[in-house]
């Protein structure tokens, strides 16, 4: 089985955004809007958006590519054993069809659509749509990061100032969180994040902000954003360096635009408050 036309998919989900997402957006009716709280999570929601749109990408996607599989994180959020599909050897569609749901819901730009094609759990192709913005991300491995058919490469980060940057402590166990943020402290510049996955990964992958630090790693969340920082020349991985992938369990993890910016953060959450992070 090869690989698929990935223009057709970029193409596919633009489509899908327009006649499925767009005119609901400022004009869903609060009917359509359920919650979905977790214990981690109790704000969650999801609305019947996310529910038709993940159903006409998953069929869709699927007709690309006979015999991939497809998980979807609001059906894995019913039945959690669709997450095994991600380890096996074959393709696998990785989507997230709404990313940003209560910024939908309350009409702001910052939501979009999310998908992986995934083999051996590695992102071999990814796509964000932000519908509201008109912006296509695309990437494919050893092949670039695109804007809008465009190819991109994050500027290097200037050495001399603190790196800029948001750090989610939200999901953290408390004692994890308090000690990055002790850790952080004076090592950075705080930056007002997106809040969703959609919109912090390309801004990193484009250099507009230096870096993302997140723990929960809902691979939807993570998987396409990570090849395309990657494929702009960012890095992605675990605070012990270790390489992330969809099967990653949460843990502290950096999204950079660079090396250099990956390991200047990487020293400041790992020193003890007070230390130097010279090493």
């Amino acid at each position: 089985m090869s690989m698929p036309d990935l223009a057709r998919v970029g193409a596919f989900l633009e489509e899908v955004a327009h006649e499925d997402m767009l005119p609901f957006w400022r004009r869903i009716a609060q009917a359509e809007v359920t919650p979905k709280a977790t214990a981690l999570d109790p704000g969650d929601v999801v609305t019947t958006v996310d529910l038709a749109v993940e159903r006409r990408i998953s069929q869709g996607l699927r007709a690309l590519l006979p015999g991939s599989a497809a998980v979807g994180e609001e059906a894995a959020h019913a039945d959690p054993r669709l997450l095994d599909a991600l380890g096996g050897g074959g393709w696998c569609w990785l989507i997230d069809p709404l990313d940003g749901t209560r910024n939908f819901v309350e009409g702001n730009d910052r939501f979009g659509i999310m998908v992986a094609l995934l083999r051996a759990s590695e992102p071999r192709a990814a796509w964000i749509h932000l519908p509201a913005r008109r912006q296509t991300f695309f990437a494919e491995e050893g092949a670039g990061a695109f804007l809008n058919g465009a190819r991109f490469l994050a500027d290097a980060a200037d050495g001399a100032e603190a790196p800029a940057g948001t750090i989610y402590t939200r999901f953290m166990p408390g004692e994890v969180g308090a000690e990055i943020e002790a850790r952080a402290a004076g090592a950075y510049r705080p930056a007002q994040g997106a809040g969703c996955s959609c919109v912090d990964y390309p801004s990193v992958a484009r250099g507009e902000t230096d870096f993302c630090v997140y723990y929960r790693l809902l691979p939807w969340d993570h998987a396409p954003g990570a090849l395309i920082v990657r494929e702009a020349n960012g890095v992605v991985e675990h605070l012990d360096g270790t390489r992330y992938s969809a099967m990653s369990r949460s843990q502290v993890t950096i999204v950079a635009r660079s090396r250099d910016v990956a390991d200047r953060m990487r020293r400041a959450l790992s020193a003890r408050p007070g230390q130097s992070q010279r090493q």
